[in-house]
Formats: C-alpha cells, structure tokens, sequence
C-alpha cells in the first residue's frame, strides 16, 4: 500500500443557482466560490431572471441600465434575501479498484459530502432620479456572500496494482463581493436608449486547506486528522478594489415588443498562493514556504439579449433572455507558476431564462402574479489530459440545474412590494424589495 498526494492543482468551479455561478480557487479539496449573475430584485427574480429587456424598475442599474429612462419619477428600492443551499463535494470512496471492505473503504465509487450555507443579507438598495431625457441611479450590489467548508477522507484508488489513498484534507473558503455604482442613462430616440454605468468593487476571496499523511497503522480507517501527520497547508488569498464600466441598450420596436442587452465584465483581482509544509512533509523542514506566489485572476465576464412582449391591455409580459457567462477568463488569467492548464479545464456556459408576468390592471392595489424558469448550464471544472486518477474523481463533470421560480407584486399609488422564490434541487431563495416612489 502507498499513500498518494495530488499535486498543486488549482481548483475552479463556478455557480449553482440563481445566487450561484461563481469561481472557486482552491487547492487538491475541491474549495468552492461562487457568484451571482443573476439580476437583483424580487420581481426579476419571480421571472427567472429574464429583465434585460424589461429593466423597468430601480435594478435596471445593473440589469440593464438603459432601461432607467422608463421610469419617470424618483423611486427608491431595497432588497432583503435569505437563501440556503447546499453544494455538493467528494468526500472519499473509490477513484479506481473494488473496495476493501476495511475501515471507510466499502463504498464501490465515490463518496459525496454537502457543505451547507445559509445567509441572510440586504443585497441591494438603489436610488434613480429621471430629468427628462435622462435617467441616473445610485446603487449598491452585493455581488457574493458565501462560505464553503469540504473534507477528503479516505478517497482510494489502484495504481500499478497497488492501493493508493489520496491526501485526506480539510478545506474552507469565504468571499465576499461588493459592487457600488452610479448608473446613468440616455434616450436617443422615443424607440432607443442606451445606459453606462461605472463599478466601483471592492472584492475578498480567501480560501485554506490542509493536507494530511495516512497513517499506516491505520490505512484504511477514517481520518482524525492529527497535528503530527499535517503534510501541507495551503492559502489563497484574492482581493482587490478598482473601477470598471458596464453598458446597455434598449430598443422599444413596438408598444408590445422590447429588445435589451447589456455587457458586465468581471473584477480583476490579485491571487496570492502559499504552500506551508508541515511535520510530515518529508522534504522540507516544518514551517517552510515551500511556494509564494502571485497571479492576476479575472472573475467572469457576463454579457446578454433578453426579448419581452407586453400585451395591448398591460396585463400579460413575457421575458426571455440568453446570457453568456465567461467562466473560462478565470483559468486564462493564472500565471502557469500556480495553474497547469492541462490538469483542469474550464469552458464557458449559456444561461437561458422564462419568465411570464399577469397583472390584475383593474384591482386597487394593483395585484401582479409572476413564474419563471432558467437553466444554470454545467460549468464545473473538470480534469486535463495530465490529471491523475485521483484528480479525475475530484473534477468530476457538472450538470445543468433547472430553477422554478415564482412571485407577488402589490403597487400602491406610491409603494410596491415584492416577493420572489428561486427553488433548485441545491438551493433555495427568497427575496423581499421595496419600492418608493417620490
């Protein structure tokens, strides 16, 4: 019998759920960081997140902020989400061979984990002042609030007809992403508008992990993850503040069809990696930084086309909306010093968003029922040509998750409330906006 270590691989895997969709750099342990790409707001959120071509409340400041010229009075709107969700990892089981039967090792594959985080927090708040053919808006977005907590233990695999255990590992992760943004927008004609709006972010990523020695005595029983047997710890660290410009249009083709699209690229970050080896380390002493490097990482870029049909008598909407999301901007940018493009892989992924809105016009307050869906495609990092076997279980392929999401809107002649839902087999989120009108 042999232990096995992976070799420093660097870990991204991005999104799950409407609050999800979002990078993680971590090492061997699969350390999960995810994003948000989809728009703010409890009635966008009822419509499965197809407002590009609505975009005609506050949250168009960063949906679409062309759309702020259809709004034509002061308005001021926050939101408040709780959401819960679990994301899956590998804890342990068989990469290759039949098991053993010894100890943990009588799972015949692998072993999954659920690392579980709830949240609540007032992600968005926005204030929009129209003067005539212009429109400008104030906004704070939390882009990411997100903590993640992963263990190996006891992940086995035959090699050269040996039996190899991988490193057993403890592994956290924390992110944090906040935007704050003047939004501002213009009517060229009464068909078209176009929007700008400059991001001001502020961005922490960290994640850790540790990774362990099997103890031979006891090869094939349950980690406990003692002191002594602590090979490496790793630490990533990315943060950084800085500016960047997103942009919109809106094409009004007719009273009943509308046309919307925006562009938003992603944060640049610095990425710290450092390597610490431990008691068990056997080539260096412990305590030594055995690596220290940095690396730019650019979080994804999003661009997208949304197309909504409104009904003659304002009762029905429709929303659809395609977006691009490019996950793989975040391998291009690592510097080969902490990432070896041909150990994972990552492509980009295509959203695909429903959403249907009826309003009871007549009803005083007026009452507006809302149901969408969207499609959050597999973008999960998987294993290069030069992965080993054990990376190769790690980095499994994803799956697209499917959200049912539904919503109530009540407007007063100078408030609105909004509640929406986004439910996915992983995730669960509610959201309450307000709305002010002055």
């Amino acid at each position: 019998m042999k232990q096995r270590f992976f070799g420093t691989v660097v870990r991204v895997i991005l999104g799950l759920s409407a609050l999800l969709a979002g990078p993680a750099v971590g090492q061997e342990q699969p350390v999960t960081f995810e994003f948000s790409f989809s728009n703010p707001g409890a009635r966008s959120l009822g419509l499965g997140g197809a407002f590009a071509a609505l975009a005609d409340d506050a949250t168009a400041a960063f949906a679409n902020p062309a759309g702020l010229v259809q709004l034509v009075e002061p308005e001021l709107s926050v939101e408040g989400r709780y959401s819960a969700r679990r994301t899956d990892f590998i804890e342990g089981g068989r990469a290759s061979g039949a098991p053993t039967g010894l100890g943990v090792d009588t799972v015949d594959g692998l072993r999954h984990g659920v690392s579980r985080s709830n949240r609540g927090n007032a992600p968005f708040g926005a204030v929009v002042y129209p003067a005539g053919r212009w429109s400008f808006a104030l906004y704070r977005h939390n882009w990411a609030d997100f903590d993640f907590k992963s263990r190996i233990d006891g992940l086995f695999a035959v090699e050269d007809g040996e039996e190899s255990r991988a490193g057993d590992i403890l592994a956290r992760a924390r992110v944090e992403v906040v935007n704050s943004g003047l939004a501002g927008a213009f009517k060229v004609t009464e068909r078209w508008s176009l929007g700008l709006g400059i991001v001001y972010y502020q961005a922490d990523l960290s994640s850790f992990a540790e990774e362990y020695a099997a103890d031979e005595e006891a090869f094939y029983e349950s980690a406990t993850f003692p002191p002594d047997l602590l090979d490496t710890s790793y630490s990533h660290q990315a943060s950084g503040t800085g500016v960047s410009l997103q942009g919109g249009f809106l094409w009004r083709a007719s009273p009943q069809w509308s046309v919307g699209g925006y562009y938003r690229p992603g944060p640049r970050l610095k990425l710290r990696v450092i390597e610490t080896a431990g008691p068990a380390e056997s080539d260096n002493p412990a305590g030594t930084i055995v690596l220290d490097e940095t690396s730019p990482l650019k979080l994804p870029d999003v661009y997208g086309l949304g197309i909504a049909f409104r009904s003659r008598d304002g009762a029905w909407t429709v929303g659809t909306e395609w977006s691009r999301v490019r996950y793989s901007s975040i391998t291009r940018g690592l510097d080969v010093d902490v990432f070896d493009p041909n150990q994972i892989r990552l492509s980009d992924g295509d959203e695909l968003r429903l959403g249907v809105e009826y309003v009871f016009v007549r009803a005083k307050p007026i009452v507006a029922l809302r149901v969408g869906a969207w499609r959050d495609p597999a973008h999960r990092v998987v294993a290069g040509e030069d992965a080993d076997v054990f990376e190769r279980a790690v980095f499994e392929r994803g799956k697209d998750e499917i959200h049912l999401t539904g919503g109530l809107g009540v407007v007063f002649d100078r408030f609105q409330v909004d509640l929406g839902a986004d439910l996915s087999e992983l995730a669960r989120l509610f959201s309450l906006s307000l709305v002010y009108r002055f």
